[in-house]
Formats: structure tokens, sequence, C-alpha cells
């Protein structure tokens, strides 16, 4: 599993461990929620719309948002250490960013289609995962950032550096990947509109043009 070779870079071993565990044995402990399907972790998506933007929902990937807020992680804490003297705790950090969307693997799974299609699952992924990180014994400070990444406006506001840092963080690589992707799925909407014509066409339409007027 890919995104657990990036919990190598998480130097307590103990938490090491329960992370690598979880990534490889994503399995919901409550036997009430195992009646529903899981998607690999490696193809696992989600939809996300900005009903403020005037673009539809767009499909997220969970792997490649996960592995860009891993490097972010890691990159801010040398940036605040070094600019502001501001020690943060990169390990619950990079646990968090490895941790806070895999649980959108309960959410959608994918038809033969290769599309995505909701599971029905009636808790969503936040509320998924913070009660399994409970479940396994992770420590708090990680919980709670995951909680939280939601922001002010959910149940469990940021409430230690780590979890602000992550909540903004979170926030500004999603709607990097909203807006990139919508952009994109507009130009190749676009790319079949477009009429191209040789110069000998365009030769010959200018031609009539003239006869015309």
């Amino acid at each position: 599993m890919e995104l657990a070779k990036l919990a190598e870079k998480i130097k307590d071993k103990e938490l090491r461990k329960k992370v690598v565990d979880i990534l490889n044995n994503l399995e919901l402990s409550n036997k009430n929620f195992k009646k529903y399907p899981k998607e690999d972790l490696k193809t696992a998506g989600s939809m996300f719309v900005i009903p403020s933007s005037g673009f539809g929902p767009i499909e997220r990937d969970v792997f490649v948002h996960t592995s860009t807020l891993v490097d972010l992680c890691e990159k801010i804490c040398e940036s605040f250490e070094k600019n502001y003297k501001l020690k943060l705790n990169k390990d619950y950090l990079i646990a968090a960013a490895l941790l806070h969307d895999i649980m959108k693997a309960f959410e959608y799974v994918r038809n033969s289609k290769g599309q995505l299609e909701p599971t029905g699952i009636l808790l969503d992924h936040t509320m998924l995962a913070t009660s399994e990180l409970y479940a396994r014994d992770f420590p708090e400070e990680v919980i709670h950032i995951v909680a939280s990444h939601f922001g002010e406006g959910g149940p469990t506001p940021p409430r230690t550096f780590e979890a602000l840092i992550f909540h903004y963080l979170d926030s500004l690589v999603s709607l990097v990947e909203y807006y990139n992707k919508a952009q994109k799925n507009i130009q190749e909407q676009m790319k079949d509109q477009i009429l191209y014509l040789t110069e000998e066409e365009l030769k010959k339409l200018s031609e009539e043009n003239k006869k015309s007027k």
C-alpha cells in the first residue's frame, strides 16, 4: 500500500505502527457497519462541489489529495519552525493527513463503468474516521486534527496549532483541486465545439464572403 509507505515519515514508532495497521487493514470495527462495500484507497474518490462557483460536482482523488497534504505538512513544519520558532508536531500532522479522508472509501464505490456511486452509509467520512481512530486508541491530538479538519463550522473546531494549520491546508488543496479540475473539464468540453479550418478552407470562405457582398 503506497500510502502506508508515506507513514514511514512518522518518527514515533507506536504511532507509525497504528497508522500503517489501519491503512493496510482498512475496516470498520462496528459490526453493524460491515455490510457496506469498500473502495480500494488507490482508486477511492468523492464528489465535491462549491455552490457559489457556478460549476457542478467534481470528482476528487483521495490518494492524490492525501499524498499532497503529507508533502505540505512536512514543508510547513520546517517553515514555521525556521521563521516563527514554532515547533509543530510533524508526526501528528502526517498521521492526520494520511487518515483524515480514508473513510471516503466507504462513502463511494466505483461501478462497472468506473463511476463513483454512494454506498448509502449514514455517517460521513469524518465521523467514521474519528470513531475508528478512537476505537483503535490513537492519540487524542491526532483524533482532534482529523475530527476538526472541516474547520470552525464543524462540530469540533480546531483547538491546536496543528489542527488549525491542517484545516487550512486541507481547504487550500481542496479549492485548488476543484477549480483545476473544473477548468480542465470546461476546456475538454470546449474542444469539441471549436471549429478547425485549413488555410485552403479559410481562403475559400473568404472568397465566398467577398462574392456575397
